[in-house]
């Protein structure tokens, strides 16, 4: 069916998830199929919105970024939330925004240069967005795992 994945979709989103700039040649040798099926599968893949472009992951600590901070944030109406959010995406340090339940409404992961950069963009960007009741900050002082879930065995 067209619409369903099947184990050469997954073995194909095994291998770009690992390293999503493998040529679709070298994936079809990998799993002795042609390239015009990786070609296909993948065309599939994206128009049915499995996939959503292609990213790198960049380590912001060697570029001088050595600040990742994770802000638990409470509203003060939770039906704010669109409000907040769509004002959050304009701060260009934030990466990640999640609307989540729990304790806080947003949850944030954000990059700063140093402690002073950060507070800068806590203080003048964050802190500043009507809507906001409280936040919390959670510093990260070393991350251990970036990964896909993998659906093969």
């Amino acid at each position: 069916m067209k619409n369903k994945l099947d184990n050469l979709d997954f073995s194909i989103l095994s291998i770009l998830t690992e390293d999503a700039q493998t040529p679709y040649t070298e994936v079809a040798k990998r799993l002795i199929i042609s390239p015009g099926t990786v070609h296909s599968r993948m065309k599939k893949m994206r128009e049915l919105g499995l996939i959503i472009g292609a990213t790198l992951n960049v380590d912001y600590a060697k570029m001088d970024w050595k600040f990742t901070v994770f802000l638990g944030i409470d509203l003060i109406i939770s039906t704010q939330y669109k409000q907040v959010i769509n004002n959050l995406m304009k701060v260009k340090e934030v990466v990640k925004i999640h609307h989540v339940t729990g304790k806080y409404d947003i949850f944030i992961k954000m990059h700063a240069k140093d402690s002073q950069h950060y507070r800068a963009v806590y203080q003048d960007q964050i802190l500043t967005i009507e809507g906001i009741k409280g936040i919390e900050s959670f510093i990260s002082v070393e991350q251990n795992l970036t990964r896909h879930i993998q659906f093969l065995k």
